[in-house]
């Protein structure tokens, strides 16, 4: 397997930068279901709506998402003629490398028993690996669905299966689907790992 640092330094260089570092002391955590009730649509009429969206999370994230995946699969490519195993080295380390990532931008708050959902960053990752088509409709279905079902949970599954179907339809039986599948619901597989709560960060 041939290893090219630069993109492979680089997508670790953006990849891995903690999530708290781009925060500041005004944010809060919040579950799904507190992020829409406070923030997105507060019932009170004298609630002052959080502006979330001034969080340089939001905006940053996705660039940070795309350009990390792409440096990342540009990392790795198999030797002249190999065989066996070597063939699908390089997609293994690629799966490794984005798996991290993801594990590093999920990270940060097991002291208060939960996981940080890194919506915006793996967005960002998901129009970077998949054709259009699918990312779009993956990210679109399954932030309904969280809306629609006021969970996290049940967004990452639906946007998994959204990879899974339309994935199979425009990339056909590729190795990588069931990696960038998985990929997709990675943070729901880590909080159930961990036993903690999906939270986001929100400036309050």
């Amino acid at each position: 397997m041939i290893t090219h640092w630069i993109p492979l330094i680089g997508g670790l260089f953006f990849g891995l930068i903690p999530p708290r570092l781009l925060l500041n002391s005004e944010c809060r955590y919040l579950s799904f279901e507190g992020f829409w009730s406070r923030v997105v649509t507060p019932q009170k009429s004298n609630q002052r709506k959080r502006r979330w969206w001034k969080l340089p999370l939001v905006w940053i994230d996705p660039f940070r998402g795309y350009v990390t995946a792409w440096l990342l699969t540009q990392s790795f490519e198999p030797v002249v003629k190999a065989q066996g195993f070597e063939k699908i080295a390089p997609l293994f380390a690629t799966a490794l490398a984005l798996f991290i990532v993801v594990w590093v931008q999920s990270s940060g708050r097991r002291q208060q028993n939960e996981t940080i959902s890194p919506c915006a960053f793996l967005a960002g990752m998901m129009v970077s690996l998949l054709p259009p088509i699918v990312a779009i409709s993956a990210i679109a279905i399954g932030s309904a669905t969280a809306i629609a079902l006021n969970s996290f949970a049940a967004g990452y599954i639906v946007a998994m299966l959204t990879t899974a179907g339309f994935g199979y339809l425009f990339m056909g039986p590729s190795l990588w689907l069931p990696i960038y599948t998985v990929l997709v619901a990675a943070p729901l597989l880590l909080n159930w790992i961990r036993r903690t709560s999906l939270v986001i960060p929100v400036r309050c």
